[in-house]
């Protein structure tokens, strides 16, 4: 006979449905025609500002805030100048979701880093473009690793219940990881600092005064990838910016970044994104112009 009595555990929060998972680019001038729907959506502000209505009421979006639209409520968005956002369309019954009505959080690393896993898994996991507006619904991929919807709706509850815990920016971490989060800010203020030139591991690993080895373990921990590709990554989201807000031509945007020439540009802008400069600024023009 068994001593044990197990106990059933509560759910606080369910997601019932994903309908959709984006994440868009804007141009300067972008501007969605606005909608509502039956189910709960966020946006949160990865790059730059946007314009966000919610109801009657409109307000800036800086980088780093997420607003949440509760079901039934009529939401656009608009970027002045160019920006990137994260939109997640969800459906939960939960009566704890009542808590994001009408509410602008602020997001921290943790938060953060559950967004990124979020739109890694849909990549892991369903079909099509990231960046398509028109995507109605979620098409999955014959060959997507085991589990990845449900980490989905896993990451979801998780940021879901870290935004409730705190309203602020949540910061439950032991010392040595916010040692390692404040130390990867740094280097992050660094890199984009000198975003024009070209940075070796030795002088990144030299002005946040750690080992080469060091430098290399906290990419991996905040990043999950190399030193050097997060910085290209850096260059190529700045290139995006600079096509978006069309002010500077090709070369213009390669000798800005540090290139040693628009060729060399073009080959790595085209490795990262799949397109070159070129097909990039059309494809961002034709969405400005679409009546989306």
């Amino acid at each position: 006979m068994s001593y044990y009595i197990g106990t059933e555990l509560q759910d606080e929060l369910i997601i019932d449905k994903v309908y959709t998972i984006h994440y868009f680019e804007y141009a300067k001038g972008f501007a969605f025609k606005g909608e509502s729907h039956d189910f709960w959506e966020f946006v949160y502000i990865d790059k730059g500002e946007a314009q966000v209505t919610a109801g009657n009421h409109t307000m800036s979006l800086p980088h780093g805030n997420i607003i949440f639209h509760k079901p039934g409520e009529w939401h656009n968005i608009c970027s002045e100048a160019a920006s990137n956002s994260v939109i997640v369309s969800f459906e939960s019954h939960s009566p704890a979701m009542s808590f994001f009505e009408n509410k602008i959080l602020q997001i921290g690393n943790i938060q953060k880093r559950l967004i990124s896993k979020i739109i890694a898994e849909r990549i892991n996991t369903f079909e099509g473009p990231l960046g398509d507006p028109y995507a109605a619904r979620l098409n999955r991929k014959k060959d997507s690793p085991i589990g990845s919807e449900q980490l989905i709706k896993q990451y979801i509850s998780e940021l879901l219940i870290l935004l409730m815990r705190n309203d602020d920016t949540m910061q439950m971490t032991t010392f040595k990881s916010h040692i390692t989060d404040t130390t990867f800010d740094e280097i992050e203020a660094f890199m984009s600092k000198n975003i024009h030139r070209s940075l070796s591991l030795t002088e990144i690993a030299s002005v946040a005064n750690i080992s080469v080895s060091s430098l290399r373990e906290i990419f991996r921990t905040n990043a999950s990838c190399g030193v050097i590709e997060y910085f290209i990554n850096m260059k190529i989201e700045q290139a995006k910016r600079f096509i978006r807000d069309d002010n500077y031509n090709i070369t213009q945007i390669a000798e800005l970044l540090g290139y040693s020439g628009p060729h060399y540009f073009s080959r790595q802008f085209r490795q990262k994104t799949g397109m070159s400069p070129l097909q990039y600024s059309k494809s961002i023009k034709s969405m400005v112009k679409e009546d989306i």
